[in-house]
């Protein structure tokens, strides 16, 4: 319902606009006032969303009623009514931003196509009002009590892309333009999230019945199919809290993320059957599994151990429908040892994180990255060992020197530069003879010279001895000297203070 207030001298042109405006929408909330002074004083109370005034009026003239309405409320939307000698004020009129004007005598086609106009305006600033509330509860969680909310609601999470720092953005306007559904304010919101590739849609209940819901969602989903690869949407059941609409949505994209596969754009309902918990546990150990099967294979260097691992899980992740986050998880777990026994130098690759996102990215069916995957069996033919066999001469020369430099916090890169190898082979090397990392097994190192410090040094601070032996963070050199020995630094010095031998 709009609230309009008419501010005309003129009782025979204030009776014709009221007549008009009457015509146009009978259920309007319309107040008059032959005076300036008036209108300001209904005003005050009434809230217009638009004002339709003469210029030249007693008391208050229409020009300063517009500046002063404007003051206190931003958005209205404000017509001046001129006569043709009133042009000296344009200019004037348009530094207030006056919407519009109409002319003396009033025709009634121009005057309709204003109002449509201005109540287009008013409804589409309304809804992105309505919209950045929303954005809060979602956003940042806020409980925000609002009347425009329905009773009953259902909410839609749209995502397009598969990871987030590489997918394409989607707009507001893309789904407006996609929705296929005329607006009338209060049918359905779109709200933004955090993530650009991510919109929230709210239906109202008594406008979309579940089954139109979900059958607006599939319409949706075949349209913006057309502009993008990956689409996917999740659809709640019937939900009557506003208050819990950021709680809500956060179920609802978590699930999501959860449940998109490779090759397939979706709707996803509420009701789908769904069992986080136990499949969770079924691919952790499935991983284990592959993982260290993948480790042996690559040890062997057996490039048909490889293809034939990699054929036969592509056809468990196809037949089982596996999801793109699991898959995932295969892939880190198989980078991970190529990175570490094949190595970075004799075959280039990015970080593991980033790779497993690029391929799953790249490749939009099983077959695709069945493919891509049996390309790194080139790796095989390519490397080279740099050394015919692993010495233990140089695994005590690279502890020794690990030893020798427990106060000078060396880096990975700065022991493979000094024995002229590469960091992957080091790797390799403690993988085989310690399993363990150069890192982890040089903190073990420096833990043990801390202790010998606090026991030596009674007087010494713990985040002294945290910083001489390397570590600039006291909590993580806390945290890791208790892992070793299973007390804190802190407590195993007042265990020395109250037991001195």
């Amino acid at each position: 319902m709009y609230h309009i207030l008419v501010a005309e001298d003129s009782k025979l042109i204030m009776r014709d606009l009221i007549r008009l405006l009457r015509k146009m929408d009978a259920e309007a909330m319309i107040q008059e006032a032959y005076d300036g002074e008036s209108a300001l004083e209904i005003m005050e109370d009434f809230q217009p969303d638009i004002i339709i005034t003469d210029i030249k009026m007693p008391m208050v003239d229409g020009l300063t009623l517009i500046q002063k309405a404007k003051g206190i409320y931003p958005q209205v939307k404000c017509v001046i009514i001129s006569g043709y000698g009133d042009f000296e004020f344009t200019h004037e009129a348009l530094r207030l931003q006056v919407d519009d004007y109409i002319m003396k005598p009033v025709d009634e086609k121009q005057f309709d196509n204003i109002m449509s106009r201005l109540r287009e305006e008013i409804d589409f600033l309304k809804i992105q009002r309505q919209e950045i509330i929303l954005e809060k509860m979602i956003q940042d969680g806020l409980e925000i009590r609002n009347p425009f909310i329905p009773g009953q609601y259902y909410l839609s999470v749209v995502r397009v892309g598969l990871v987030q720092e590489y997918a394409p953005p989607l707009s507001k306007k893309m789904l407006y333009d996609n929705m296929g559904l005329e607006r009338n304010g209060s049918n359905y919101w779109i709200a933004n999230t955090k993530l650009n590739n991510e919109k929230v849609v709210i239906y109202n209940r008594s406008c979309f019945p579940e089954q139109e819901m979900l059958a607006q969602s599939e319409c949706l989903l075949n349209s913006l199919k057309q502009k993008y690869r990956r689409v996917n949407l999740i659809c709640s059941e019937l939900l009557d809290d506003c208050l819990k609409i950021g709680m809500q949505y956060e179920n609802l994209t978590k699930r999501l993320r959860k449940e998109i596969v490779l090759d397939e754009c979706q709707v996803i309902h509420h009701s789908d059957p769904y069992n986080d918990r136990r499949n969770y546990i079924l691919q952790k150990e499935a991983i284990d599994i592959f993982k260290k099967k993948m480790e042996r294979i690559l040890m062997n260097r057996s490039a048909d151990d490889f293809r034939r691992e990699i054929r036969k899980q592509m056809k468990i992740w196809k037949e089982q429908r596996y999801t793109v986050s699991v898959i995932r998880k295969y892939l880190l777990a198989l980078l991970e040892e190529l990175f570490i026994t094949v190595g970075e130098n004799q075959y280039p690759m990015e970080e593991p994180v980033t790779l497993a996102d690029k391929i799953l990215i790249a490749n939009d069916s099983f077959e695709a990255l069945e493919e891509s995957l049996l390309e790194y069996t080139a790796c095989f033919s390519s490397v080279k060992e740099e050394k015919q066999g692993i010495s233990m001469e140089l695994v005590q020369q690279l502890t020794e020197y690990m030893r020798q430099n427990v106060y000078n916090n060396l880096s990975l890169q700065d022991v493979a530069a000094h024995f002229e190898i590469s960091s992957s082979y080091i790797c390799r090397i403690f993988k085989i003879y310690y399993s363990d990392t150069p890192i982890s097994f040089y903190n073990r190192i420096r833990i043990e010279e801390a202790k010998k410090l606090l026991e030596e040094y009674q007087n010494m601070k713990v985040k002294d001895i945290a910083e001489l032996v390397g570590f600039s963070d006291q909590y993580y050199f806390s945290k890791v000297f208790k892992q070793q020995y299973g007390v804190s630094p802190s407590v195993y010095k007042t265990q020395l203070e109250n037991n001195p031998e």
